[in-house]
């Protein structure tokens, strides 16, 4: 899962205040407001366990939930309005003059032994008052994208591909609402379903096996956020909904809660992409 919360405290704690200034103009900037979005896996589980089905719709994966009388849907439309991250086709990026630049630069070229948690460290120990505004930009860019939408266990290694990546000026023109979709929609798909025979298996050899664990990798801040527009009038020891305004995913201030109960909360909204988010390819197929 993604660390939403304290990615964003790092780098509000970390950058000057013209590096910040810099990262809120960019792709990334509005998470900033992010800086209080607790991670709730008892929402999550819940929502997961009533998964009806996978589908398709123009091409595109869809995944199904049954939450009381209804059936929600989660697709890359719905998903890429909550963030406000573009949906368009990925493109390759062309300039290979800087393979590693980032990397030599300001981690010593550390290649191919550098995994999150002491990615962390490292990034802890950078001196951005010291460095160049626009490389500190770079870093930060990659340290949210591969922290937070890209989220996974600490003992993996950072992206190295994203990091030479951003070092290139096209980089803000990658459609990460439709790569991060892809992590998370694979993940949401799999995470009970692979867990099941396992469970049964298990079972059949161990009588008194009743817990399974299991992750769910990618951004999941967006789909708790995504599940709080889904399902209308949840309680405020959930969740409270703070000044509307776009992207949806800040409007959305979690709470911490251990009891959870859909079978009175099954008003639903639908999401639509207004005229702004229309001509940025977000949120519409």
């Amino acid at each position: 899962m993604c660390n939403l919360s304290t990615v964003v405290k790092a780098i509000e704690r970390k950058l000057t205040k013209q590096q910040l200034r810099l990262f809120k103009e960019y792709i990334f900037g509005h998470f900033l407001e992010c800086r209080n979005f607790p991670f709730s896996g008892v929402i999550l589980h819940n929502v997961l366990l009533r998964q009806g089905a996978h589908g398709e719709y123009n091409g595109e994966d869809q995944l199904w939930f049954q939450i009381g009388e209804h059936l929600i849907h989660l697709s890359i439309a719905e998903w890429c309005l909550v963030i406000r991250l573009s949906y368009g086709v990925d493109t390759t990026l062309r300039n290979k003059k800087t393979v590693h630049r980032l990397l030599n630069m300001y981690f010593d070229g550390l290649f191919r032994n550098i995994n999150l948690k002491q990615f962390d460290a490292l990034f802890e120990k950078l001196d951005f008052e010291a460095m160049d505004d626009i490389d500190a930009l770079k870093i930060v860019l990659f340290y949210f994208a591969d922290r937070d939408l890209n989220g996974r266990k600490d003992h993996c290694q950072i992206n190295f591909s994203w990091l030479n990546e951003v070092d290139n000026i096209e980089h803000r023109n990658r459609p990460w609402g439709r790569l991060s979709w892809e992590t998370v929609c694979k993940s949401l798909d799999k995470a009970l379903n692979e867990k099941d025979e396992k469970f049964k298996t298990t079972r059949l050899e161990k009588p008194n096996h009743k817990i399974e664990k299991y992750n769910v990798y990618g951004f999941t801040s967006g789909v708790q956020a995504w599940i709080y527009e889904a399902i209308r009038g949840l309680p405020s020891s959930w969740v409270m909904k703070m000044k509307k305004k776009n992207p949806h995913i800040v409007q959305w201030k979690p709470m911490a809660s251990s009891k959870i109960n859909f079978t009175e909360r099954d008003v639903l909204q639908t999401l639509e992409p207004d005229a702004k988010e229309s001509r940025k390819n977000i949120g519409s197929l």
